[in-house]
């Protein structure tokens, strides 16, 4: 039985040389991430991890979430993203009249009131 040297097979599973620089990528990975893991760097991560998960549960705790993934379900949406279409000024002021523009309208000036509040505490 004569063995291909390109290739090896281990419990049916056949391991290439590229696999094997894989798994040797992921070792020297590994050993970078250790080498730069201190205390300092667990608490940089713990610190943004923590703004992160604060951020997450005031979304939560409103309807944001909820209209922002019905908004991005839209079908209208999805069309608009393959082809999108030009808008001028008048353009946008024929949109002005139109009761679902409005509403996000409110509700982006509202949101840009609440960060400009919050950017004065």
């Amino acid at each position: 039985m004569t063995e291909d040297i390109t290739t090896s097979q281990i419990s049916g599973i056949e391991i290439t040389p590229s696999d094997v620089e894989a798994l040797l990528d992921l070792i020297r990975t590994s050993r970078m991430l250790q080498d730069y893991m201190n205390d300092q760097t667990a608490h940089g991560i713990a610190e943004i991890a923590s703004v992160y998960f604060k951020m997450i549960n005031a979304m939560i705790s409103t309807d944001l979430v909820d209209v922002m993934e019905r908004g991005l379900q839209d079908p209208q949406l999805d069309k608009a993203l393959l082809d999108p279409p030009k808008i001028g000024v008048g353009g946008l002021v024929r949109e002005i009249q139109d009761e679902d523009f409005q509403k996000g309208l409110g509700i982006m000036i509202e949101l840009l009131k609440a960060i400009g509040r919050a950017a004065s505490d």
